[in-house]
């Protein structure tokens, strides 16, 4: 009992510290903990980002990518306010997932930012892209816009490889609106509330701070020697002898979202995501055409199809295409090299399968050359 007040005592001691010196320090801000309210759920199409934020954020472990939206929530180079209609530019919509959004870039450097660049003078660049969206979600939110009476003259869709596989769990609800994670999840109160009160206390209290930085440590280590090990496992190499950048394209070529374009075990298991992500995009291209935007459809591989190749994504929406009569631009061809594994190192982000600044301005220069402005 004596030890259970001295711990409550420490503890009382820790938080009024924390709260009243040390929380006023440099070092009590960790970029990974800060709760990213700027991303937020949406009633109408799942998730997105707030109007007119401002922020860093860590992504990926290793880099800090700045993130700055406009008036409606769309990622810009500044904070400004879009009209529902630009008399003196066309408009072209960008549309996609983390890829075209920018992971672990800054705005001039991501693909919108390149078009904002070229285009600018005549275009306004609306990248519509965050990350985690799918063809139900590009279809709903496009759809959201256009019915509040924004106005675009040009949508360029971006299909991801994973788009399939996350469509697997987009669910709707019986107003035909796409079901938040929050509406999705089951989780108890009483779990619910123990993670909650886990986080007051590492944000705090400088004892359960350090053990969570402890914990964060430890768990990246331990990671990395697993993968480590299945990439000296795969690669028939003694586990000393296997270097980092062995264990980084390992792990830029083995997550299990890419397999299914090549492995018909996995194909057979996205099927039904397959179905759903060909219905919502039929939608959307139709509500395009209703509404006189023109549309080309973009497909790209991940690191994944550049090494073990692609029997269906690419094929199965060039058809999807050719049978509707819309735009298809594949950007597969421009992602070979006589040397895979270095192309893959040098053109996306180091141990990721998103581009890097080269990657992306391999995208950008054929989207200038083959989409008509």
């Amino acid at each position: 009992m004596k030890k259970i007040k001295f711990i409550i005592v420490i503890l009382i001691f820790d938080f009024i510290i924390s709260n009243i010196i040390l929380k006023n320090l440099p070092y009590w801000n960790i970029i990974e903990w800060e709760k990213k309210y700027w991303r937020i759920p949406s009633e109408v199409y799942h998730h997105g980002i707030l109007p007119n934020i401002d922020k860093y954020e860590k992504w990926g472990g290793q880099l800090t990518k700045r993130i700055i939206t406009n008036s409606i929530g769309f990622i810009d180079k500044k904070n400004r306010t879009v009209l529902k209609n630009n008399l003196e530019k066309k408009r072209i919509l960008l549309i996609g997932d983390s890829f075209i959004e920018g992971s672990g870039l800054n705005y001039k450097d991501t693909l919108a930012g390149l078009l904002d660049t070229h285009l600018g003078n005549n275009y306004e660049i609306l990248n519509s892209a965050v990350g985690s969206y799918s063809p139900s979600i590009y279809f709903k939110k496009t759809e959201y816009f256009i019915d509040q009476g924004y106005s675009f003259d040009q949508a360029i869709i971006f299909l991801d490889v994973s788009d399939i596989f996350d469509e697997l769990f987009i669910k709707f609800n019986k107003d035909g609106n796409i079901l938040t994670y929050e509406e999705r999840k089951n989780r108890g109160k009483l779990k619910t509330n123990f993670y909650a009160f886990g986080r007051f206390l590492r944000d705090n209290t400088v004892t359960f701070r350090f053990l969570n930085l402890l914990s964060d440590k430890t768990e990246i280590s331990k990671n990395y020697i697993k993968l480590k090990l299945k990439t000296a496992k795969n690669l028939n190499k003694n586990f000393f002898e296997t270097n980092r950048d062995d264990v980084m394209f390992y792990r830029m070529t083995h997550i299990d979202r890419g397999f299914w374009t090549f492995n018909d075990k996995k194909f057979s298991e996205i099927k039904d995501g397959l179905q759903q992500s060909e219905k919502y995009l039929e939608k959307l291209f139709n509500l395009l055409e209703r509404n006189n935007i023109s549309s080309t459809l973009v497909v790209y591989p991940w690191p994944t199809q550049i090494i073990y190749g692609d029997n269906y994504h690419e094929k199965y929406w060039k058809n999807f295409s050719q049978s509707r009569n819309i735009n298809f631009l594949s950007m597969y061809d421009h992602f070979k090299s006589d040397d895979n594994k270095k192309f893959v190192l040098d053109n996306f982000l180091y141990g990721d399968i998103h581009w890097n600044k080269k990657g992306t301005q391999i995208i950008f220069e054929n989207v200038i050359k083959n989409i008509e402005f």
